[in-house]
C-alpha cells in the first residue's frame, strides 16, 4: 500500500507539474502577445468583415510588428464615427484592403489617420478621412460594402486604394482563393462567397482551438519545420487544412501573375472583371453624390527591385518568363484617364524616396507599409487632392450641395 501511494502521490506530483507548465505557456504566450488575435468573421455578401468592437493584437511570425488593435461599432479599424456628418464638414473615405485596414502599424500612423492631420493643419474647414479597408478585400468586396454601408456615411469624396498586387486576382472567380466573387451570366456582380462559418468545437479540441500556447507551437511547427508538419498531417495528427500553401500556377505563385508582360487568358479575364467594377463603383459615387479617385498603391517589389530578384531566385520557373511590374499600374492609369477618374501613382514618390533613405517604406517580409511608407503616401495623396482642388481650402470652405 505504501509504494502504491507513492506512486500516486508521484504520478500527482508529475500532472501538477505538467499543468503549471502548461498553463504557464499559455500565460506566457498571450503576454507576449506571439499568436495574433482573429479580427474577421464571415460575411455572406461581402465575403468577410470586421467583427465590431473587436479588440486585440495583430502580429506575424517574423515579428516585423506587434500591434494593438480596436475595431470600432461599425465594424471599421477607424475612430468611432456616425453615419451623419457634422454640419460644415467634408469627409473623405478611403476603401481598401489590408494597406487600409493597417493592422501593421498603430491607428494614429495609418494612412486615413496622418492624410486627416496633414489636411487639417491649417484654419480652413474640417475634413474627415475615414479608413474603410478590410484585408482580402479586392474592388468586388469594396463595390458591394460601399453599396451597403459606405454610402451610409455620405462620403463628398472615395478614394479607392487600388492594390495591383492581387487586387485584380481577387476580382477574378478562378484566380482568387479566399473571397471569391461570383458574377452572374451577363458578368454583374452578385455577391462575394468567404468561409463558411464553422461550428462551435466542444471537449478538448474546443479548448485546443482557444488555447494561444497550442496555435503559437503549431504556428512554429508548420513555419519552421514544415516536412515534419506534413509527416503529421500524413499521420492524422494534424489537419491538412491548417497547413500553409501558396497557390500557383505551372510553379509559379499566382499573386505573381499579374506582372507578366503577356497575360494569359484567365488574367485578361481578371483585368476585365476589375474594370467593369471600377465603372461601377464610380457610378455608385456619383450617384450618392461623391467623386471617386483613385491612388494606386505600391508593392514592395516595386519599391524596392533587390527582393524582387529574391523572389524570381525563389522560383525557377520565373527566371524564364518576363516581368514588368510596372505594367498593371499603367493599365489602371489608362483606365483612369479614359473615364476622367482622377488618378495617382504612389510607387514613383516611394522609388525616389528609397532610393536615397535608409529608413524602410515596406516592412521586408510582409510587404505592407511601414509607418514611414504610411506617412509617405498620406504626403503624396494630400498634395494630390489640393493640387487638384478636389478637397475644400481655407479660401474654398466646404461645397455647397445645393451647387
Amino acid at each position: 500500500m505504501p509504494r502504491v501511494r507513492d506512486l500516486l502521490a508521484g504520478a500527482a506530483l508529475a500532472g501538477v507539474g505538467i499543468l503549471f507548465a502548461l498553463v504557464t505557456l499559455e500565460v506566457g504566450v498571450r503576454w507576449m502577445h506571439l499568436v495574433p488575435d482573429r479580427f474577421w468573421e464571415p460575411d455572406p455578401i461581402l465575403g468577410a468583415r470586421l467583427i465590431p468592437g473587436m479588440h486585440g493584437w495583430w502580429t506575424q511570425e517574423d515579428r516585423e510588428f506587434v500591434v494593438p488593435v480596436q475595431i470600432n461599432h461599425h465594424g471599421l479599424r477607424d475612430v468611432e464615427r456616425d453615419y451623419a456628418k457634422a454640419t460644415g464638414v467634408f469627409r473623405v473615405m478611403i476603401l481598401g484592403d489590408s494597406f487600409v485596414e493597417a493592422m501593421h502599424v498603430p491607428l494614429e500612423a495609418t494612412l486615413p489617420h496622418v492624410l486627416e492631420q496633414q489636411l487639417n493643419s491649417g484654419n480652413g474647414p474640417r475634413i474627415e478621412v475615414m479608413g474603410a479597408g478590410v484585408s482580402g478585400y479586392g474592388t468586388a468586396s469594396e463595390v458591394l460594402y460601399f453599396e451597403r454601408e459606405g454610402k451610409r456615411y455620405t462620403p463628398d469624396l472615395v478614394v479607392l486604394a487600388f492594390y495591383p498586387g492581387n487586387d485584380v486576382k481577387n476580382n477574378s472567380p478562378t484566380l482568387e482563393d479566399k473571397l471569391r466573387p461570383v458574377y452572374a451570366s451577363d458578368g454583374a456582380l452578385q455577391e462575394v462567397v468567404g468561409d463558411v462559418p464553422r461550428h462551435p468545437l466542444h471537449g478538448w479540441r474546443g479548448l485546443l482551438a482557444r488555447s494561444a500556447a497550442y496555435h503559437y507551437v503549431r504556428k512554429v511547427l508548420l513555419t519552421r519545420q514544415p516536412a515534419l508538419a506534413n509527416a503529421l498531417a500524413r499521420h492524422g495528427l494534424l489537419q491538412s487544412d491548417v497547413i500553409p500553401t501558396v497557390p500557383e500556377r505551372d510553379g509559379i505563385p499566382v499573386d505573381y501573375g499579374v506582372y507578366a508582360s503577356t497575360p494569359t487568358p484567365e488574367w485578361q479575364e481578371a483585368w476585365a472583371h476589375t474594370e467593369r467594377l471600377l465603372a461601377e463603383l464610380q457610378g455608385a459615387t456619383e450617384a450618392s453624390g461623391a467623386r471617386l479617385v483613385i491612388a494606386i498603391v505600391s508593392s514592395r517589389d516595386q519599391v524596392y527591385p533587390q527582393w524582387w530578384q529574391e523572389v524570381v531566385a525563389t522560383y525557377p520557373r520565373m527566371q524564364s518568363q518576363s516581368w514588368d511590374l510596372d505594367a498593371p499600374q499603367q493599365r489602371i492609369e489608362s483606365w483612369c484617364a479614359h473615364h476622367r477618374v482622377p488618378c495617382v501613382a504612389l510607387a514613383p514618390t516611394f522609388r525616389e524616396t528609397a532610393s536615397r533613405s535608409t529608413e524602410p517604406l515596406h516592412f521586408h517580409h510582409d510587404g505592407h507599409w511601414t509607418a514611414s511608407g504610411h506617412r509617405l503616401a498620406a504626403g503624396v495623396l494630400k498634395d494630390f487632392l489640393e493640387q487638384h482642388g478636389l478637397v475644400p481650402t481655407r479660401q474654398q470652405g466646404v461645397p455647397n450641395e445645393a451647387d
